[in-house]
C-alpha cells in the first residue's frame, strides 16, 4: 500500500484492505477461510505482489470487519485438536425488512 502517508493515509490504507478482505471472502462463495488463506487469495487475485505494509494491515482489516459485524469469526478445532480463526462474510438482511417492535 503505497501512498499512505498524511493525515488520513492510514485510514485509506484501511479502507482499501478491507475492500480486498471482502473481495477475497466473496471469492470463496461462504467458504469459511483463516487469514493466511485470505492474504493467499488477496495476493493470488493481484497482478502486484503484497508488500509487508500489506500483510500488516490484514487483521486490523479483519477485526474492524468483524466489529462492523460483516464479516462473521469462529474458532474451529483440526483433528490434532489445534485450533485456528476462520473468517467468513455475514448474510446481512435488508434494513427495511426488519421491524422495529418498542
Amino acid at each position: 500500500m503505497n501512498g499512505t502517508k498524511g493525515p488520513n493515509g492510514g485510514a485509506t490504507a484501511l479502507a482499501v484492505e478491507r475492500r480486498r478482505v471482502l473481495d477475497a471472502l466473496r471469492a470463496g462463495r461462504g467458504e469459511a477461510l483463516t487469514g493466511p488463506a485470505i492474504n493467499l487469495r488477496i495476493g493470488g487475485s493481484s497482478t502486484t505482489h503484497l508488500t509487508t505494509a500489506d500483510e500488516h494491515l490484514l487483521y486490523p482489516a479483519l477485526h474492524s470487519l468483524e466489529a462492523d459485524w460483516r464479516l462473521e469469526a469462529m474458532w474451529l478445532a483440526d483433528a490434532g485438536g489445534r485450533r485456528r480463526r476462520v473468517y467468513r462474510r455475514r448474510r446481512l438482511l435488508a434494513r427495511s425488512g426488519w421491524i422495529w417492535h418498542g
